[in-house]
């Protein structure tokens, strides 16, 4: 059983798809397409054990910066935590943890969302629980001025490559709880959860991604390279529904925004490193999701 990590991985094809096949066969993530445009970039880095050209467990880790109340900290998100069934049990990932915990010793803040099954997992590395809230809106209280949007279609290279230069460049969308230079994670979900509910807003020069559905409208992100008033653009949109979900946590928005606590079945962790107090109460973008 051989360790290996990043380029081991990511340029070698028998590799690669063993590390794909298995993000699929455990969390239904598909890889492929992203990777064939050219998104996965050393930002996204696979730790893994291989047994003869077959990835038998993996832990991959995704850098960006995270801001909080306007300061921009070096972040490192813990992701695709997995292992094949056939070898389970040998603590592989455990093994894997302590080797990306010594590469990231001085990133200011570690974190990664897990799932019920695993919450006793991560407080043995340091890792701290962190309740999260959500944050509603409701369309009353937005003054309506509809402007027009454009439907951007992720498989037309012009309308993409220009969404992902401005991902590249964005500015914060919260100075409260944001990421950027995280385009890669941002590129992996447009490419596939979001894939249809990404438009452009000619007026503000912004990429809003907007899901919708009967009960309510998710505000996923809005990307831009330049600050911008988030309630306008808010007020821009088509929302047809009365209940507004922000995905992200907002900056005051001078309406009323209702918070309340996060309920799911898994949980964010945090482990503060330096000079960073991760708090509670915060919600972290879906788009930078890993």
């Amino acid at each position: 059983m051989n360790f290996i990590k990043g380029d081991a991985i990511r340029t070698d094809l028998q590799l690669k798809r063993s590390f794909f096949n298995l993000a699929d066969e455990t969390f239904s993530l598909k890889f492929e397409q992203w990777d064939e445009l050219g998104y996965w970039n050393d930002t996204y880095c696979p730790y893994a054990f291989e047994v003869d050209g077959e990835i038998a467990s993996n832990v991959s880790t995704s850098t960006g910066l995270m801001v909080l109340d306007g300061k921009q900290y070096k972040a490192v998100q813990i992701g695709t935590v997995m292992t094949n069934p056939k070898f389970q049990g040998k603590g592989l990932s455990r093994r894997l943890m302590e080797k990306v915990m010594e590469d990231h010793a001085n990133a200011n803040i570690l974190y990664l969302f897990a799932n019920k099954s695993v919450l006793g997992f991560y407080p043995k590395f340091g890792f701290e629980m962190r309740t999260q809230s959500t944050f509603t809106l409701d369309k009353k209280d937005l003054v309506s001025n509809e402007t027009e949007i454009n439907k951007i279609n992720m498989d037309n290279n012009i309308e993409r490559r220009l969404f992902y230069d401005t991902t590249m460049s964005r500015v914060p969308i919260s100075q409260k709880m944001s990421m950027v230079q995280n385009e890669s994670i941002v590129m992996f979900h447009a490419l596939t959860q979001y894939r249809d509910c990404i438009y452009y807003v000619p007026n503000f020069q912004v990429y809003v991604i907007l899901k919708e559905s009967a009960q309510h409208v998710e505000v996923i992100d809005v990307i831009s390279k330049e600050p911008f008033d988030l309630l306008e653009v808010l007020e821009s949109l088509p929302i047809k529904t009365s209940k507004i979900k922000l995905c992200f946590t907002p900056d005051n928005l001078k309406i009323p925004v209702v918070q309340e606590m996060f309920k799911d079945e898994g949980a964010m962790f945090v482990k503060n490193q330096i000079d960073v107090n991760y708090p509670n109460n915060l919600l972290y973008p879906y788009s930078g999701l890993a």
